[in-house]
């Protein structure tokens, strides 16, 4: 699985030129918590609403300051094929909880811990179904000897109980 079958698309952003206060607003209206900042379309930093809260607004900086001042520069991004596992290290390393996905240098999504978070969630729930659907395998033969099961139920391994 690759990030570009998880990411947020088409994602939002803003420009260099921006304020805080649009920034904001734009985060509240596409209901996300980090905007990759655009310069002529390629990714120059990233805003979060971490930013805008500690760095800014607890520091009683103007909503007026451009988004430029605040914003983390260097952004580490991530290609549109790089598998799943990968994202998630950088993340991990990083200690991010955003990334911006690109294609040849220009931003064309933007993937989530949550994005994750839910993809693996999902991987889980399948694999459950899995051992559960084996558990479930009709005993043939009618002995009630299937295999050991862990739940109590038919044919499950149990400890001998006190000596009477």
């Amino acid at each position: 699985m690759q990030i570009k079958d998880l990411m947020t698309t088409p994602p939002a952003g803003v420009s260099l030129d921006a304020t805080l206060e649009e920034a904001a607003r734009r985060m509240a209206d596409a209901r996300v918590g980090a905007l990759p900042v655009l310069e002529h379309g390629r990714v120059a930093g990233v805003i979060t609403d971490r930013d805008l809260v500690v760095r800014a607004m607890a520091r009683g900086l103007s909503p007026r300051i451009r988004v430029e001042s605040m914003m983390s520069t260097d952004p580490v991004t991530v290609e549109a094929d790089t598998p799943v596992p990968a994202a998630m290290h950088a993340m991990l390393t990083i200690q991010v909880r955003h990334l911006p996905v690109v294609e040849n240098g220009r931003l064309v999504g933007m993937v989530s811990f949550d994005d994750l978070f839910c993809f693996l969630t999902g991987q889980l729930r399948g694999l459950a179904a899995v051992i559960d659907a084996t558990r479930k395998v009709p005993d043939p033969f009618g002995t009630g000897s299937g295999p050991p099961r862990g739940d109590g139920g038919p044919g499950a391994a149990t400890a001998p109980g006190p000596a009477g």
